[in-house]
């Protein structure tokens, strides 16, 4: 990631909502041509984690999910944030997977960082390869999560994509280089 010291200057900052699953501060800022924005906000969280999962027989383990804010079941891998008290992402993307699919692995490796949304979010995601996961429990949703899993080969993910049912944007590119770091990019395209 490109990194340079920030060039705007925070005049002033507070908190404008602060619950426990949304926080949003609103600054005062400066530019470095003098102009003055009074009223930027940022969405602010501890970031969060996304799994792809790969099973022991060669399948992905989807979330099929009710999303409200666009009113649609959402194809996606499972995902959420990092709770207070995890002090590590690698922490948080071994509860997530339990929680949302019952399945766990001794095997998990960092896959991409990425910034979900740099101009009004502070939000980090780490993504990561679960390798050979197995069922070994049931689900442990949060009361807003419905959650239906499914299991799917590596060229259903691929068509799952190019067909629009596997649809939102940071979970495509880690469906990607997952792919890709499982060698199924090379020999598809081969």
């Amino acid at each position: 990631m490109v990194q340079r010291k920030s060039s705007w200057e925070v005049i002033s900052a507070r908190r404008v909502l602060d619950t426990p699953y949304l926080k949003v501060r609103r600054e005062e800022v400066a530019l470095p041509n003098g102009t003055i924005i009074p009223d930027y906000y940022i969405i602010e969280n501890r970031g969060w984690v996304g799994i792809v999962p790969y099973t022991e027989d060669g399948r992905f383990v989807l979330n099929n999910q009710y999303k409200h804010g666009i009113g649609l079941e959402v194809l996606e891998f499972p995902a959420g944030g990092i709770d207070e008290g995890e002090n590590d992402p690698l922490q948080a993307a071994h509860r997530e997977l339990m929680e949302e699919t019952g399945y766990s692995t001794y095997q998990m490796e960092p896959l991409a960082h990425m910034l979900a949304n740099p101009t009004g979010a502070s939000t980090r995601i780490w993504w990561y390869l679960a390798r050979d996961v197995r069922k070994t429990g049931s689900q442990k949703l949060d009361p807003a999560e419905v959650i239906e899993n499914r299991l799917v080969t590596p060229a259903a993910l691929l068509e799952s994509i190019h067909n629009g049912t596997f649809a939102v944007q940071g979970q495509i590119a880690a469906a990607y280089m997952a792919l890709e770091r499982l060698g199924f990019l090379r020999t598809m395209l081969e």
